[in-house]
C-alpha cells in the first residue's frame, strides 16, 4: 500500500515537473531549479515518513 501511495505522490508532481521543463526551455533556469527542488522536497519528505513508520 505504501508503494501505491508513493506512486500517487509522484503522479501529482508531474504538473510541477512539466512547468520546470517549460521554464528550462525558455531560459528561466532559476525558476526551473527552484521548482525541481520544491518537487523533490514534496516527494522525499512524505515517502521517507511513510517508509520510516
Amino acid at each position: 500500500m505504501r508503494y501505491i501511495t508513493a506512486f500517487f505522490i509522484l503522479l501529482c508532481c508531474e504538473y510541477s515537473l512539466s512547468y520546470a521543463k517549460y521554464c528550462w526551455e525558455n531560459k528561466n533556469k532559476l525558476a526551473a531549479v527552484g521548482t525541481i527542488i520544491l518537487v523533490a522536497m514534496a516527494v522525499i519528505f512524505p515517502v521517507v515518513m511513510m517508509m520510516g513508520r
